[in-house]
């Protein structure tokens, strides 16, 4: 069962910040100080896909702020929201257990950090969904994806920074064949060449470096698809995916904050 929440952390800010951005490899590496030694283990172990995703807009918030901060004196905020989603529900309670253990002394990157509880709780908003409630939904035509962090795509040795669907959709029949007992039972590479169009597409191409000075090119922002002569399993199935994309995210790298998307479906073309 894919589920996902949320921890808020707090930042103990230095006095000089300078340069001290928050890469998605160090969020990365601090969701691994988390985990128990047997679950750590198991992540790390080579696998075609991950059964973890990992999120945090406000690191590119924070280091953006940064930048300001270095030009113009402003104050990044201290506070960070961090959403985690196993595509396995198995690992949630050994994560919720190390995560009460561990609530003390972690660091993101070069910031000492503190988990925040509110209400007496450290886990926010968090969602579920079988795999088998995923084949009840209700099926709509037009497709609406929100990339809330960078969405990266490979084209051979080059990242390839557009919401194209076939890539969109493959990414995720991957992620879900791989992942649930229910396979995809229509054959979808035809459908997403020839029968899904963008009817509009307005996204921002982002730049983001990592700790050991490499860099990715991704993109953020909104993209709406709709089918054409589809068959109701092909409707359904792409509108599976989609619903999947919230718990799984698109692209490469969801486990270092790239990919987070939100998806809706509506029966009638929204006003943009």
């Amino acid at each position: 069962m894919p589920l996902k929440f949320e921890i808020k952390l707090e930042l103990k800010l230095k006095e000089k910040t300078q340069s001290q951005i928050v890469t998605p490899d160090l969020l990365h590496g601090f969701f691994f100080n988390l985990l128990p030694p047997n679950l750590a283990e198991e992540f790390h172990k080579p696998s075609r896909f991950k059964p973890f995703s990992l999120w945090s807009r406000d690191i590119f918030n924070f280091n953006k702020a940064l930048s300001d901060h270095n030009k113009e004196n402003s104050t990044p905020s201290k506070e960070i929201t961090v959403t985690i989603s196993f595509i396995k529900d198995e690992y949630y309670p050994a994560f919720l257990a190390a995560l009460f253990e561990r609530k003390k002394k972690l660091f993101l990157g070069p910031y000492a950090v503190k988990l925040k509880m509110l209400d007496g709780k450290l886990i926010k908003n968090d969602q579920y969904q079988g795999f088998d409630e995923f084949l009840n939904i209700s099926p709509h035509p037009y497709l609406y994806f929100y990339f809330k962090t960078p969405v990266v795509f490979k084209r051979g040795e080059m990242d390839y920074p557009l919401p194209e669907p076939r890539l969109v959709f493959k990414s995720l029949l991957n992620k879900w064949n791989y992942f649930s007992p229910f396979k995809v039972k229509v054959d979808l590479r035809k459908t997403l060449e020839e029968k899904i169009c963008i009817i509009f597409a307005g996204i921002r191409t982002h730049k983001i470096t990592l700790s050991l000075g490499s860099g990715i090119t991704g993109f953020t922002g909104k993209a709406v698809f709709y089918g054409r002569n589809l068959t109701d399993e092909e409707l359904l199935w792409l509108n599976i995916l989609g619903e999947f994309s919230n718990y799984a995210g698109v692209g490469r790298k969801t486990t270092m904050s790239f990919g987070m998307t939100r998806f809706e479906a509506h029966n009638k073309e929204k006003e943009l």
